[in-house]
C-alpha cells in the first residue's frame, strides 16, 4: 500500500519539471560545446563606437565559425585558457604609422562568460600581439 504515495509524489515532481524522466530528442541530437564561442570585432578608431571593419564568430571545440583561421586561434585560445591577455605573440615588423582599431571580444569560455576590449596603434599590431586572432579579413597578410 505504501507504493502508491510514493508513485504519486514522483510523478507529481515529475510533473514540475524537477525529475527529468527522459532526455528530449533535440538535447540528444546537439553534441556538448565543450570550447567556446566568441564574437569578435575590429572598430575603426579608439573607441568600440567607432565603424566595424570587420567581425568574426570563432566557435572552438568543436571548430568552427566564419573566423579566417578558427583551428589556429582556438588551439592559441586553448592555450591560454581563454584569456586573449595570455595569447602568446608572434613576432612580425609592423609600421609604426597611427591608424588606431579597436578590438572588442565577447563569448563564453569552458561555460564562464569572457570579454576583452583593447586599442592598438593599428591592425598589424592588433594582429601580432594577438598571435593573429585578430587578423581577419580584409588584412588577411
Amino acid at each position: 500500500m505504501r507504493a502508491r504515495p510514493v508513485r504519486t509524489a514522483l510523478l507529481a515532481v515529475a510533473a514540475l519539471g524537477l525529475l527529468p524522466l527522459a532526455a528530449t530528442p533535440a538535447a540528444a541530437d546537439t553534441p556538448p560545446e565543450t570550447g567556446g564561442r566568441q564574437h569578435i570585432a575590429v572598430h575603426e578608431g579608439t573607441d568600440p563606437a567607432g565603424p566595424v571593419l570587420a567581425t568574426a564568430s570563432l566557435r572552438c571545440f568543436p571548430t568552427g565559425g566564419d573566423h579566417p583561421a578558427p583551428e589556429a586561434s582556438c588551439l592559441k585560445l586553448a592555450l591560454a585558457n581563454g584569456d586573449y591577455n595570455r595569447v602568446p605573440q608572434i613576432t612580425r615588423a609592423c609600421l609604426k604609422n597611427y591608424e588606431p582599431v579597436t578590438v572588442v571580444a565577447h563569448g563564453t569560455w569552458h561555460g564562464r562568460t569572457t570579454f576583452f576590449s583593447r586599442t592598438y596603434a593599428n591592425q598589424c599590431v592588433a594582429n601580432t600581439e594577438s598571435g593573429d586572432i585578430f587578423n581577419l579579413t580584409p588584412w588577411r597578410r
